[in-house]
């Protein structure tokens, strides 16, 4: 199949785009077949792919399309039997000792997109590289087909059995199962229905665990299925009406997630991280470093310094955590977006796992989370923190980033630039201790801005000026 116009693009995590328009059972057939070009080339095909997929619109069917090619290429495939989380994929991948993993889904995009993730043998994300070489093989070789090759190397696997015996081993259960805490659940209608409540201990499925969002919808019910504020209405209601002490909510294919407090206000992920940092030094006294991308506040910085371990600041996007988490030791990594990694566990963000993560948290410490978030500002000084994303024509938003990377104002309204790094896109450190980063996405015509400052009345002014710049 040779076709003129590549309308596959793949950007920081994979490949994503509007479904029946250039989502296409033809396009995803392509991508199988130039996977299945990499990996022979690679000498790894023998070692077999496992295919999982979210709850989207024919997820399934696309994901059994991209067993149909690899199997005719003679690559072994376990293809999930039924949707699952992305990283219940990718550690199916490591686990199993597998050349690769496809994950179709779009993640947090609306419910009119899918995608494709491609997950490595070390069960992390692709690297550049990787992506690239399968990018160059596209419509390079015609798509492979072949019914009786499909009924010979596909086999269904239920990857999430092995997840869970994991993160059994992991976490101090005991503890957990006896805390007197009370929660409520959002999987917001994607690939993490159920598997929360099928990983907590049963005395919390049965009483202690209040679920929402958990029937699997693939419009995800008309919400975004981003585990941000804006699209947690129903769970900052439900937290205080049944007196929980925590919200936890995981994105479309639940490798992301956003936590609430016992009054169902949202918990930064600049907040959480330092948290969670400080759980661990405390629960298990591993050694490593943390490694951040570039969005995240600096609380975690001059935590780490304090225990005398090193940041490392990488640019947006999980793949470069990763990259640091297999180069070097490192006890946690994370962005702002939700994703968080961990030591002793996958080089992957993992939102069933950060969840338990903070069910953790609060049993050991005893203390509501709330609590712990008012000490750490107490400790590292107060923090305000906002981002938008605009929908612009893309080549007014490339344009306008391309002068400002090249020529950077020395002042932005009523604030002094002091630095600028531009690690992605650009961020501007401020006199006033305040920062603001403008990027543009990789896979659509959209600007995102992010600032940090001590009040949330700067992050609002630095929000606006910012949007100005980006969208003008």
């Amino acid at each position: 199949m040779i076709q003129p116009q590549n309308p596959i693009r793949f950007g920081t995590d994979g490949w994503r785009a509007l479904i029946a328009e250039d989502f296409t059972f033809a396009h995803v057939r392509v991508i199988g077949q130039a996977l299945a070009d990499h990996l022979q080339a690679a000498g790894t095909a023998g070692q077999g792919v496992a295919i999982g997929y979210d709850t989207r619109f024919l997820s399934e069917h696309f994901g059994a399309a991209l067993a149909g090619v690899l199997a005719a290429n003679e690559i072994p495939v376990l293809l999930s039997d039924s949707w699952c989380p992305t990283p219940v994929l990718s550690f199916a991948v490591r686990e199993r000792g597998l050349a690769a993993g496809v994950m179709v889904t779009a993640s947090h995009n609306p419910w009119n997109y899918n995608g494709v993730k491609f997950k490595a043998s070390c069960g992390g994300p692709f690297m550049a590289d990787q992506t690239r070489a399968v990018a160059s093989r596209l419509f390079r070789t015609p798509v492979r087909q072949d019914a009786a090759m499909s009924k010979k190397m596909i086999a269904p696997a239920d990857l999430f059995t092995p997840y869970a015996l994991h993160v059994r081993h992991y976490f101090d259960w005991e503890r957990i199962a006896a805390a007197p805490l009370r929660l409520v659940c959002d999987a917001m209608h994607g690939a993490g229905c159920g598997f929360l409540r099928r990983l907590l201990p049963p005395e919390w499925a049965e009483s202690r665990f209040i679920g929402i969002g958990q029937d699997p919808h693939p419009l995800f019910k008309n919400r975004l299925p981003e585990p941000i504020l804006s699209n947690l209405s129903e769970l900052a209601a439900a937290v205080p009406a049944h007196g929980a002490d925590l919200g936890l909510a995981t994105d479309g294919d639940a490798d992301r997630f956003g936590l609430l407090d016992h009054q169902g206000r949202f918990v930064e992920l600049h907040d959480l991280m330092p948290l969670f940092f400080r759980h661990l030094l405390a629960s298990r006294g591993w050694p490593g470093d943390v490694v951040r991308t570039t969005s995240m506040a600096a609380t975690i910085d001059r935590m780490a310094a304090a225990a005398g371990r090193r940041v490392i600041e990488v640019p947006v996007g999980f793949k470069h955590v990763a990259e640091q988490m297999l180069e070097r030791e490192i006890l946690i990594g994370g962005e702002e977006s939700g994703g968080f990694g961990y030591a002793g566990h996958i080089p992957e963000r993992d939102g069933l796992f950060s969840s338990l993560m903070a069910i953790e948290l609060l049993a050991a410490t005893g203390v509501p989370l709330a609590e712990l978030v008012a000490g750490l500002r107490r400790e590292f000084g107060p923090f305000a923190y906002g981002r938008i994303d605009r929908y612009h024509p893309l080549a007014a938003l490339q344009k306008n980033m391309n002068e400002l990377v090249q020529s950077p104002p020395g002042r932005i309204g009523g604030f002094k630039v002091a630095s600028v790094t531009r690690m992605d896109g650009i961020k501007f450190y401020f006199d006033e201790s305040s920062w603001m980063l403008l990027r543009v996405s990789d896979t659509e015509p959209l600007g995102r801005i992010y600032a940090g400052s001590d009040r949330q009345e700067k992050v609002q002014q630095l929000l606006g000026l910012g949007e100005a710049l980006l969208t003008r």
